[in-house]
């Protein structure tokens, strides 16, 4: 066999295993395929558990509610606000992914948020678990990364702001509470 065969047995055969992981873990692509995930050893249950796993909040998403966490590690943070932060950076990232950012060593940008968005998450699944609660469902795409900025912004809300309409007057038997 010749080098060039023995290459494209080799990514054949990688090819396979990644298939093979896809569907029986759901996406999980990059764990089965020994890749990097976003972080050194890829298994971001190891990474949240070194030294740079527990990061200090830095910012509050602007849907947060509950009490201000800004300057907490995650470790010391809600889950449901964990949940908040990770959709934040995956936002980050995908804002860099379509203006191309790069990082200082010339790097796409948007690896850092998603690194961040992942140790969000683990550490909201790993505190639901000491809290003996039940992780949330995984929220659906709404749009493929690919997709133009238009397409993946909310619509605009309905003017009636979820109001009946103007020309729907309710049960007309129904007068109890009319004032006069």
């Amino acid at each position: 066999m010749s080098s060039l065969e023995e290459r494209l047995d080799r990514i054949e055969t990688k090819l396979d295993a990644l298939m093979a992981a896809l569907k029986t873990n759901g996406g999980s692509v990059a764990r089965a395929a020994g890749g990097n995930a976003g972080s050194p050893g890829g298994d971001i249950d190891a990474d949240i558990d070194g030294p740079r796993g527990d990061p200090e909040v830095r910012f509050m998403p602007k849907r947060w509610t509950g009490p201000d966490c800004k300057g907490r590690p995650f470790s010391a943070c809600e889950p449901e606000f964990l949940d908040l932060l990770a959709d934040a950076y995956e936002w980050f990232a995908q804002r860099d992914d379509e203006s191309n950012a790069v990082d200082k060593n010339g790097g796409p940008k948007s690896k850092w948020s998603r690194l961040d968005a992942a140790r969000a998450r683990a550490w909201s699944a790993r505190l639901r678990e000491q809290q003996g609660g039940v992780a949330p469902a995984p929220r659906a795409r709404t749009s493929a990364p690919s997709a133009p900025a238009a397409a993946r912004r909310p619509s605009a809300p309905d003017p009636g702001y979820g109001r009946p309409p103007a020309h729907d007057f309710g049960d007309t038997t129904d007068n109890d509470d009319i004032p006069f």
